[in-house]
């Protein structure tokens, strides 16, 4: 694994069949749109519940508010970068909780919440609810969640096992879309994180979606379009919901991190010149 890592950043959204757009989504570390970093890069996405208005507040805050969190704690040698997470879903958390309890809507206001971390080309994350971070690997051409999903549905799936349940009473419930877990309750009852940091190769692509992309596409589609630039990655799995023409289609976000080689330490002197040229421009 090397550490020395490129993170190139795409995103896109839809508001599909929906009145608003109640996702919301932060990069910190690159710009959201052709940015590049070689260092600590963090990646958020939320989902917000509980009405048009109050549910796109909901997802903004806790977009907004881990972010700052995540700022003010800063790169740490002490700190696990785990437990900086930990602590800005917390501060997420009270967040939208006060925006609930505010607003009368305590249990209806709500969010989601998956976040990705990338600190010396090793993956950390943290999630809430039923938005997805994917991991493809370049290696082997593998994609793979990283984060189970708080809902009914995942929930009712071990009695299936037991033989209580079977797939198609599950897949009829109507409640199976539920969730189990999300952001504004004054305790979470369940939050996924990484147990230990993924090393990360040139070439692996971290996709972090909202239920409206992964409820719809299949994780071959998925897998289809990752290898690419990720700007264009991200274009592309929206303009595939939108040849699906769902007539009840959720909102659909996705943000993507492309892992790529860092530039060479030994550029020649002509480009290291042309380099200081455009940062001097730029200040």
């Amino acid at each position: 694994m090397s550490a020395n890592l490129s993170l190139h950043p795409g995103n896109a959204q839809w508001i599909g069949q929906r009145a608003e757009q109640q996702d919301a989504f932060g990069f910190l570390g690159c710009e959201a749109r052709g940015g590049r970093q070689t260092g600590d890069v963090l990646v958020v996405l939320a989902d917000g519940m509980g009405g048009l208005q109050r549910g796109g507040e909901a997802s903004r805050i806790a977009v907004r508010t881990f972010l700052d969190h995540f700022t003010q704690a800063g790169p740490s040698t002490t700190t696990p970068l785990t437990a900086t997470l930990t602590q800005a879903l917390d501060a997420a958390n009270q967040a939208v909780n006060a925006l609930a309890r505010n607003t009368d809507g305590e249990g209806e206001v709500g969010t989601t919440l998956i976040a990705a971390a990338v600190r010396e080309g090793r993956l950390h994350w943290i999630g809430v609810g039923d938005s997805r971070l994917y991991l493809y690997r370049a290696a082997d051409g593998s994609l793979t969640a990283c984060n189970d999903p708080h809902n009914l549905e995942h929930q009712l799936w071990p009695r299936v096992i037991t033989g209580e349940l079977t797939p198609d009473a599950i897949a009829a419930h109507p409640d199976r879309d539920a969730l189990t877990s999300f952001l504004s309750l004054s305790e979470i009852p369940e939050i996924d994180t990484s147990l230990r940091p993924l090393p990360l190769e040139p070439g692996d692509r971290l996709l972090l979606c909202s239920d409206g992309v992964d409820g719809v596409l299949s994780p071959e589609e998925l897998r289809a379009v990752l290898p690419g630039d990720p700007q264009q990655a991200a274009e592309n799995l929206i303009a595939r919901l939108r040849e699906c023409a769902l007539d009840h289609q959720d909102n659909a976000t996705v943000a993507i991190l492309a892992c790529e080689p860092a530039p060479d330490a030994t550029d020649s002197p002509k480009r290291q010149s042309w380099l200081r040229r455009l940062i001097g421009r730029r200040r």
